[in-house]
């Protein structure tokens, strides 16, 4: 919502709204030169846009087992 500029009053674009809307872009041949626009503008506020891998562990603590080999 920052990003976009949207208050909490605002409507939020759901999934398959961003999938058209890429869609469009697509058919029209303007992906790549919006991607080469918004890492100008990355640029120009001192970011640079590497390749890289989003990973989301969480730890969940579990209960110890106590039960002996032969139980299991």
């Amino acid at each position: 919502m920052i990003f976009l500029g949207l208050g909490l009053a605002e409507p939020v674009p759901d999934a398959t709204t961003v999938w058209l809307f890429r869609q469009q872009l697509k058919q029209q041949g303007l992906i790549e030169e919006l991607f080469e626009q918004f890492d100008r503008e990355l640029i120009d506020q001192g970011y640079q846009a590497k390749g890289g891998q989003i990973l989301d562990a969480t730890l969940i603590p579990v209960t110890k087992q106590h039960n002996t080999k032969e139980e299991k």
